[in-house]
């Protein structure tokens, strides 16, 4: 009774609230483990999903992946949230954005490799803002292949959470998930940090 009470009395004075946006929370390194074995380790563990999630659900699964500046609260210090709200990031792309489409024509897909670039463990404190220390990711080349056919596609600004894998919030929208595409030029290039290679590419010159 008293919950309907306080329905009531919210929709009377127009003061009902939204649900609280969840709090993300950093995976850390542990001790004594090496960041680069660790990330590597991150990315074959968690990647999968994250695709899943892009070839799924589409343009709510990549809402869902990204980040939000309320959601680094704490995470971020107060100056590097505040940076990142004054960054102009655009609009998130509508459901019928060409991406989108391009994912879930790849639903089902098995990850086959990954190429990053850009891979580091931010420290506390530092030049960046984060309070703590966290996995960053500034490019990933995610290579997938379905029924014999392959594909890649970059996404671009990942740290890694409790979760899983997430899109930074300070990344542009328009730059943030590329649609996926076959004969993709960069598979070939593999100009990597930290790579596992996918079988179906070419060795790199030399080598």
């Amino acid at each position: 009774m008293r919950r309907r009470s306080e329905i009531v009395l919210a929709l009377t004075c127009g003061c009902a609230t939204t649900p609280a946006v969840p709090v993300a929370h950093p995976r850390a390194v542990p001790p004594g483990v090496a960041p680069m074995a660790f990330v590597s380790a991150a990315l074959e563990r968690d990647l999968p999903a994250f695709v899943d999630t892009l070839s799924t659900q589409g343009r709510d699964g990549y809402r869902r992946l990204r980040l939000g500046s309320e959601q680094m609260e704490g995470w971020l210090g107060p100056d590097a949230l505040t940076r990142q709200r004054n960054t102009l990031v655009g609009i998130v792309p509508s459901a019928n954005d060409r991406r989108w489409t391009a994912w879930r024509r790849w639903g089902g897909s098995t990850v086959a490799g990954w190429c990053a670039r850009g891979v580091r463990v931010a420290e506390r404190d530092g030049a960046e803002g984060f309070t703590t220390r966290t996995v960053v990711i500034d490019r990933l080349l995610v290579v997938g292949v379905r029924d014999g056919a392959t594909w890649a596609a970059w996404t671009e600004g990942l740290v890694l959470e409790q979760g899983g894998w997430r899109l930074a919030p300070w990344v542009p929208h328009a730059a943030s998930v590329e649609a996926p595409r076959r004969a993709h030029p960069d598979v070939d290039l593999w100009d990597c940090d930290l790579a596992r290679r996918p079988a179906t590419s070419a060795p790199p010159p030399g080598g």
